[in-house]
Formats: structure tokens, sequence, C-alpha cells
């Protein structure tokens, strides 16, 4: 079977995501290539020797991002192509089903088969940081969503199911500010010049180069911004203030280790009591445990 996983990724939650992925799918025998999106590189992609497509995207506002939407719009894929999605997110609400509205016509209309699609738990790289327990349940429930996906695809097996009418309203609604929000919200970038240690980070990671330096030197902000929280998530010093986002105290700095957080010993913190915002991660595990126990068993 030959594979393309196709994806954005923003502070690469998504990136890690189709590691795994990858890895679990070559495991198969499968011949496995990747396609990260540059939101500065609109090229059209050859798919006529991949047998099934995997498209990989990070939630923005209810939507997926506008980068992978504009990327996947300029693209023409073959009548039969088969597909799956993979998308993440760091809350499991269900505003978050019809996420993949806006892109599934068009792969619809072009006549991929899309029969599958599966959100992935990752903390958050906006509003707070998660603690270290918390996101190694959530990378233990993934590998398990994992499973269930290389396993119903490799089979064969759909899982598709309908949006409700509220997703889709509310994904229709959200995702206009969250296309507009950061151009808008860049006026209000600023770099602390007494914080920053001038490593440049921020400039060379920026996905849409929208960082630079003035005839002066200093960083500066186009106004082609993402909101992807790629500079203020990883700036080593926490000298880049993100406007109003940073007033509603929405700003998290500090990326996740992943490789030792899968090394710490498993202490489940979601359970039937769970309460406030971690509620609705109740519902998403209960249902990946009990399909996981339906196909394998365990």
């Amino acid at each position: 079977m030959n594979c393309l996983l196709l994806y954005y990724t923003g502070t690469f939650n998504t990136r890690y995501v189709t590691d795994k992925l990858q890895t679990r799918l070559q495991a198969l025998g499968w011949n496995v290539d990747r396609y990260e999106i540059d939101p500065t590189n609109n090229e059209r992609l050859d798919f006529s020797r991949y047998d099934i497509l995997g498209l990989g995207y990070p939630i923005y506002g209810y939507c997926a991002p506008w980068p992978f939407l504009k990327f996947i719009r300029k693209q023409k894929f073959p009548k039969g192509l088969k597909a799956f999605i993979y998308k993440n997110s760091g809350e499991t609400e269900k505003a978050n089903d019809a996420s993949s509205k806006y892109f599934l016509r068009k792969l619809r209309w072009d006549g991929v088969k899309v029969k599958n699609e599966y959100h992935f738990v990752m903390p958050y790289n906006i509003h707070f940081k998660f603690d270290d327990q918390t996101v190694r349940e959530m990378l233990a429930m993934d590998d398990k969503l994992m499973d269930i996906l290389v396993y119903e695809v490799s089979h064969g097996i759909p899982n598709m199911k309908g949006y409700k009418i509220w997703p889709r309203i509310v994904s229709t609604v959200v995702s206009r500010p969250q296309y507009i929000g950061g151009s808008v919200n860049s006026f209000l970038y600023r770099v602390d010049p007494e914080k920053c240690i001038n490593c440049d980070l921020c400039i060379k990671r920026c996905p849409t180069k929208n960082i630079y330096r003035n005839g002066k030197g200093e960083i500066r902000f186009h106004h082609n911004c993402l909101m992807c929280m790629r500079c203020s998530l990883y700036c080593p010093k926490d000298a880049i203030y993100i406007g109003f986002l940073e007033e509603w105290g929405w700003k998290v700095n500090g990326g996740y280790n992943f490789k030792k957080i899968e090394q710490m010993e498993l202490k489940p913190v979601i359970n039937k009591d769970t309460k406030g915002f971690f509620k609705c991660y109740i519902e998403t595990y209960d249902n990946i445990n009990r399909r996981h126990k339906e196909i394998f068993g365990e």
C-alpha cells in the first residue's frame, strides 16, 4: 500500500502524531511518504501513485487552519483516491466535530473517498499549559487511538459519521474571526528587548515568515500571522508579547518534552468525577477504551 501523509503543523503536535503514524503504517509493510505543508508554498502535488491519503491538522477555532484549507483547495486529487483524517486539539468538545467540513467538500467534489476520521488529544499551546501527568495520560490514550486508526484503515473499516447541525454552526461562526485574527492581533505584537537574547528562533521558525528585523536590527512583525503560537511557545526567554491573547491570560511559554513525558509512570487523572474543563475528556477516553477493547480485547 502506498500512502501519503499530508499535514500542517503549528507548534509541532501534528508532526508528533504524524511521526507515530508513519512508524505504525510502515510496520505493516506500507510505503509511507509525508509532506508537511509550508504556508508560503502553494505547489501542486502528484497523488497518482498513492493508494491512500492521510490528512492531518491541528484544530484552530473549531476548524482546520487556513494554510491547510488553502493548500487542499489548490490540489487536484485523482478520482477514487482513498483518504482518512487525523486531527488534534487540546479539548474534545463536540463543537470540534465538524472542523473538517470545508475541505471535505473539495475532496468529495474531486471524487476522493474519505471513510475515516480520528481526533487525537494534544496539549494546548494557548489558553493554559497542561501539567505533565495530564499529558502523559493524553499520550497513552493517543497510542490506543492510533491502534484503532491503523486497524480500521488497514482493514477497510469506515468510521465516518455525519456532522450534526450544532458543530457545523460553530465551525462556521468561529472560523471567520480565526482567519483574520492573527493579522489583526499582530499589530500588537512586540519583543521585550530586555529579555530577548537575539537567538532569532522566532524568525527562523515562523511558518509564514511573519517575523523579521528592521533596519535598526529590531525584531518586528508583518501582518500575516496564523496565531499558531510557535514563536511565543518556544521563545527561550518568554520575550514575545502576543497582544490581546496575552491580556486575556492565554499565553503559554515553554514546549512539552514528549519523549521525557512518555517515560513517566502512567497515573490516570481523568475519571468519572472529573469536573470543569477536563470533563469532556471522560466520554472521549471511554469511547477510545471501549473501541480498543472491541478490537483487541484489552
